[in-house]
C-alpha cells in the first residue's frame, strides 16, 4: 500500500485523465492530453491543470485554473455542471490559443 501511495503521489501527481488524440491520417505521432487537480487539506482553493503534449514537436503546454470550490456546488453539495463546464471550456480554449502563439 505504501508503494502505491508513493506512486500516485509523486509520479501521477493528481492526474485523473489521460486522453490520446490520434492523427486521423495515422502519419504523425499522437497528441496527449492530461488533466490533473489538487485541493489541499482545509483549503477552499481548487487547482485544475490541463496539459497538452504535441506529438510532432514533443512540447508540452499547460494552463491552470485556481478558484474557490464553493462556486460550483449548491447547498446540498451537488456539482452545478452549468457553472463548471464553461470554466473548463475556457481553460481548454486558453490552452489551444497559447499553443498557437508559441
Amino acid at each position: 500500500m505504501g508503494l502505491l501511495t508513493l506512486y500516485t503521489s509523486f509520479l501521477e501527481k493528481g492526474i485523473f485523465l489521460v486522453a490520446i488524440d490520434k492523427d486521423p491520417a495515422g502519419v504523425d505521432p499522437d497528441h496527449i492530453w492530461k488533466a490533473s487537480s489538487s485541493l489541499k487539506r482545509f483549503d477552499d482553493m481548487y487547482h485544475l491543470y490541463i496539459s497538452h503534449t504535441d506529438g510532432v514537436t514533443n512540447k508540452t503546454y499547460e494552463v491552470e485554473l485556481e478558484k474557490c470550490i464553493s462556486c460550483w456546488f449548491d447547498t446540498n453539495g451537488t456539482l452545478l455542471c452549468d457553472l463548471f463546464e464553461p470554466e473548463v471550456s475556457k481553460l481548454h480554449s486558453r490552452l489551444l490559443s497559447e499553443k498557437k502563439k508559441k
